[in-house]
């Protein structure tokens, strides 16, 4: 804290939020979340519950070393939404797993009577199932509190963020060279020619890959809207340059492996987010816009050439697929109404939905997952639990939307609103935010995001400050300024000083 004197008025100015000097457990704490972010999509998406449990424990002691010096009364208020989030999680997990349940299935009692054995009776049909569950919950909590944490520091963001484009642009390149030798000790999960790389299936790979180029596309974006405002031409030789270029790079090596996936949903929401953004932060408008529309159309022809003909023969699947999706929905809708307050138990999906194939599912469609994370949610753990859920999430988004208008020119906002919305709309008609190497990526840049919401608000500067401050000069050197409103000017100046930097609060307004 320094102190500004200017006549008998002190202004007392805060440090810069970024030179502050962190703490050697804060610090370390960083470090774990970006090794978690880094190597949690790299064992097959940490699908498995050994790995859910390894970063469960890594996430937990990321949040009791962090500091929370940054966090403001809007980041705690989030913090009790949270916890109330995970106590309804924990709840239902627990009611499920109780005897006798408040709700408890008829599989219970039938299996005694066959059995001849007293089997006390749960309103799960897995014993355990719904306790184990919650620990993928409780993980998603955890990320999302320790993304709020790092969030408001810029740098830290930012080197986030990179981190997540650069190690996406590697090991889908690892998986595109996998899939083209057939290395399958690379690509454990091989469907078809579609581009795996290390999770599952091809959809959460799009996801993934997808998220990275959003969180590309938001920190150029904010460059190029910086520079088309004051009047510079975005690529110049200077110390920003590298990073810049890199970013290029790092987005058109993206753009390029996502549609080899050959995954549409993940494919058409990238889409549709990045014209969004694009719209929305430049200025397009005449020849900016017909060059765009142009630049536009060549990528996207370039980009289906190289997808080859794997991705035409993928859209003619579209109708079957379609068909056969539609009628697991309306299976699942109508077990759910069937028990609609308790559900069939948290994780017991694989086990529950096979009694409820009808005639209209083929024998050869698999559906051990309900690829369709908000409706599966409802099937295992009821209705008040999914509305709850769905409700939540949405506030967040209503978060980063009011952020992202509040700090037009803060990239990591607009990054976490893009990457949030890809993972929830493209998770409603598959199953992303279930696979926890995706999940952690996706709720860390999503956190990073809600740490910089309640920041100050930005202001927007544009090009007349040149002006404003070249005028300022030539009327000082005039003479026709009074020294009273020099002096005021100075005063102004130096109050300005503790407020004008984004990152120059220590609590959010």
């Amino acid at each position: 804290m320094c102190v500004v004197s200017s006549g008998a008025c002190q202004v007392a100015v805060s440090p810069r939020r970024n030179e502050r000097k962190y703490s050697i457990a804060d610090r370390l704490a960083f470090g774990l979340f970006l090794f978690m972010v880094l190597f949690a999509p790299i064992p097959d998406g940490s699908i498995s519950f050994f790995w859910v449990a390894i970063w469960l424990s890594v996430v937990v002691l990321i949040v009791l070393l962090a500091s929370y010096r940054n966090m403001g009364a809007g980041q705690f208020a989030l913090l009790v939404g949270f916890g109330m989030v995970i106590t309804a999680y924990g709840s239902v997990a627990w009611l499920q797993s109780i005897s006798p349940g408040p709700a408890p299935m008829a599989i219970w009692s039938a299996t005694s009577e066959l059995l001849e054995l007293d089997i006390a009776p749960l309103s799960g049909s897995i014993a355990n199932s719904p306790l184990q569950f919650f620990g993928r919950p409780l993980l998603a909590i955890l990320v999302l509190t320790g993304g709020m944490l790092f969030g408001a520091d810029s740098r830290r963001a930012d080197f986030l963020l990179r981190t997540v484009i650069f190690s996406a642009c590697v090991l889908g390149l690892i998986g595109l060279v996998a899939m083209l030798m057939s290395v399958e000790e690379i690509r454990p999960f091989v469907q078809g020619n579609a581009l795996t790389a290390f999770f599952i299936n091809k959809n959460t790979t799009a996801t993934y890959l997808g998220s990275a180029f959003l969180a590309a596309l938001a920190l150029l974006c904010s460059r190029a809207t910086k520079r088309l405002r004051e009047g510079r031409p975005f690529f110049r030789a200077n110390r920003d340059a590298k990073g810049d270029f890199s970013l290029v790079f790092s987005a058109l090596v993206l753009v390029l492996l996502l549609p080899l996936t050959l995954s549409r949903a993940g494919v058409a929401l990238t889409a549709l987010l990045a014209v969004g953004a694009v719209g929305s932060k430049l200025p397009l408008r005449g020849r900016t816009l017909g060059a765009a529309a142009v630049a536009c159309v060549i990528l996207l022809a370039f980009v289906f050439a190289f997808s080859g003909e794997a991705w035409h023969l993928r859209q003619t699947r579209l109708n079957v697929d379609a068909d056969a999706r539609w009628s697991a929905y309306g299976l699942i809708w109508r077990a759910i109404l069937e028990r609609p307050l308790m559900g069939y138990g948290l994780g017991s999906f694989a086990s529950s939905f096979p009694q409820f194939r009808d005639e209209t599912l083929e024998v050869g469609e698999s559906f051990n997952i309900g690829h369709s994370t908000p409706l599966e949610l409802a099937f295992e753990g009821g209705l008040p639990l999914a509305f709850f859920v769905v409700a939540f999430s949405a506030l967040l988004a209503v978060v980063l939307l009011r952020a992202v208008i509040r700090r037009p020119g803060d990239p990591y906002v607009l990054a976490a609103l893009l990457v949030g919305l890809l993972g929830a709309l493209h998770s409603s008609v598959d199953f992303s935010l279930q696979v926890p190497g995706y999940l952690i990526v996706c709720l860390a840049i999503v956190g990073i995001g809600l740490g910089r919401a309640f920041l100050p608000k930005a202001e927007v500067v544009g090009q007349p400050v040149r002006r404003r401050r070249r005028r300022h000069h030539d009327e000082s050197a005039s003479g026709d300024v009074p020294l009273g409103s020099i002096s005021a000017q100075m005063f102004a100046t130096t109050c300005d000083a503790s407020t004008r930097s984004t990152d120059s609060q220590w609590r959010s307004d």
